[in-house]
């Protein structure tokens, strides 16, 4: 018996020490695995953040923009650039700020309430901004942003100088002298201001060129358009009912032309002024014509409008859209298109006022028909 207890005490004795032993080989290898697993971590992470640092992140500029509206029409301050749109909030006393990464120099829209407004902006720019919204573009002032004020200046001088480049009855001369004209004073405020090599007057210069451009190639589009005293160039469409109508039907009477389409916005802002011109002059001896450029499977929704908004006149449609034969004769590239044409088949104006002008009437009156009461207007 006491040999068999000496033999369980040696026994345990074993298995103790055993035990020990495997756990401190155990301990051992865990302090190496953190200590090697710590090094190798620190050597990643130092790695990785001076990576990070130097190629990874790179530093992207801030654009800063506050601003004091008075008498703000609502809480929202909106700003657009090309691909992106960011909304700020104005407090109780109509002041506001915001911050937004941008990282080169470029156009911004900025909007409130029903206004909008043109600013430029460069990278790390503080821009303030104040308005007055019973005068929004007369009171926009700009601080630290000479290319925005530069912005709101131009938008005034567009709006009173009414320019108006005549591409139907001026010369190439004549042409190029308006935009001379029209130009030059933006140039010299640009050059005031010390715009010279910046990226701004560039685009500026850009966007004149562009304009200029424009205008002469459609000048060089219209030569064959019928000037005014010329005999017009006739057309035939079908009305409502498939009945075919010329332009030539109508001679001995003026006509007005509208060329328009149900999918466009503003030819349907006309349609009320349109209709009520109609009715005042309906004793005169003026036909109303309107011709729409929808494509064929559109046609029973110009049907549908015409009956909807009870349109008087003369209704046709050509099913070709852009491609119809009277958009290349007068060479019309946007619509809505007024022409008019006089009771010899001749052309009057082949881009007329239109109907919620009140020139038209004023055209009208002057013709030696009309009566004396139509003008009670």
């Amino acid at each position: 018996m006491k040999e068999n207890i000496n033999n369980l005490t040696a026994l345990l004795i074993v298995i103790s020490i055993a035990t020990l032993s495997y756990l401190n080989i155990n301990k051992e290898k865990v302090e190496i695995d953190v200590k090697v697993t710590k090094q190798i971590v620190e050597k990643e992470i130092e790695i990785e953040t001076e990576e990070t640092v130097v190629a990874k992140i790179p530093t992207i500029s801030q654009v800063v923009i506050s601003g004091k509206i008075t008498w703000p029409i609502n809480r929202e301050a909106r700003f657009f650039t090309r691909d992106t749109s960011i909304t700020t909030y104005v407090d109780w006393i109509g002041k506001f700020n915001l911050t937004f990464p941008l990282d080169s120099s470029g156009y911004l829209t900025f909007h409130h309430g029903m206004e909008t407004t043109a600013m430029y902006y460069n990278p790390d720019d503080t821009i303030h901004i104040t308005i007055n919204t019973k005068k929004f573009d007369e009171t926009i002032a700009y601080t630290d942003s000479e290319e925005s004020n530069f912005l709101a200046w131009k938008y005034l001088y567009q709006e009173n100088s009414n320019f108006s480049p005549d591409v139907y009855n001026s010369t190439v001369e004549e042409l190029s002298a308006s935009f001379d004209s029209f130009f030059n004073p933006m140039i010299a405020e640009l050059e005031r201001i010390n715009m010279n090599n910046t990226k701004f007057y560039d685009a500026e210069l850009a966007w004149m060129n562009q304009a200029r451009e424009y205008y002469l190639k459609r000048h060089e589009q219209v030569q064959n358009v019928p000037k005014a005293g010329e005999s017009a160039i006739d057309f035939t469409y079908p009305d409502i009912d498939s009945n075919m109508v010329s332009l030539s039907d109508f001679k001995g009477s003026y006509v007005y032309v509208d060329i328009w389409a149900t999918w466009c916005g503003p030819c349907k802002y006309e349609i009320p002024f349109l209709i009520q011109l109609e009715k005042d002059y309906h004793d005169a001896n003026i036909i109303f014509m309107s011709v729409s450029v929808d494509v064929e499977k559109a046609k029973q929704k110009w049907i549908d409008m015409i009956n909807e908004k009870d349109m008087g006149g003369v209704q046709l449609i050509s099913t070709d859209g852009w491609q119809s034969q009277i958009m290349k004769d007068y060479a019309i590239n946007s619509i809505p298109r007024f022409m008019l044409f006089d009771p010899d088949g001749n052309v009057i104006s082949v881009n007329a006022v239109r109907p919620s002008s009140e020139e038209i009437r004023e055209i009208f009156n002057g013709f030696g028909n009309i009566e004396e009461e139509v003008v009670d207007l």
